[in-house]
């Protein structure tokens, strides 16, 4: 067997390669803005999740999304507390819970960092018809649904799997 045919997207469909690809080029854009921003790519992916995320995250969350340990998360968030760039601030609904708040200057840097990719992507998207737009948020949006369902669930076993002796 050729060492293209067991390479998991082998046989797979353009798209899923071409997935591949990108989650690939997201890890060189994840390590550029580490770079740029001086930091780790675990404290630069940390303060990324902090400054853009839509709900506010707790180190539990912050764990889960670096997939590291509860007390790794919480030593990032000290190297960031420390460095200036997140708060710790009491949640108002559980006083025993804290969620990790970014100060408007590591938000701005963050934004700043990312506004030229930003730009690139809506360019990109600006060559296609509204159309096919929609058929391509759409198709996105199960990719995202795919991987957010594989996530969830860790500890499934592929169909025909049987543990290694």
């Amino acid at each position: 067997m050729s060492r293209v045919e067991q390479h998991p997207d082998a046989g797979s469909a353009p798209s899923v390669r071409l997935l591949r690809d990108l989650q690939d080029a997201i890890g060189e854009a994840s390590s550029a803005l580490a770079h740029r921003l001086r930091m780790s790519a675990t404290d630069a992916a940390a303060i990324e999740h902090v400054s853009l995320s839509t709900e506010p995250l707790g180190p539990g969350e912050l764990a889960t999304r670096l997939a590291v340990t509860r007390s790794s998360a919480t030593e990032v968030v000290d190297r960031l507390v420390r460095a200036g760039h997140v708060e710790r601030v009491r949640d108002e609904t559980d006083r025993r819970r804290f969620r990790l708040e970014p100060t408007a200057t590591a938000r701005e840097r963050v934004r700043d960092e990312l506004a030229p990719l930003v730009r690139a992507l809506d360019a990109a998207a600006d060559g296609f018809s509204p159309a096919q737009q929609q058929a391509i948020a759409a198709y996105l949006g199960a990719v995202t649904a795919a991987y957010r369902g594989f996530a969830a669930d860790p500890g499934a076993e592929p169909p025909g799997s049987s543990p290694v002796p």
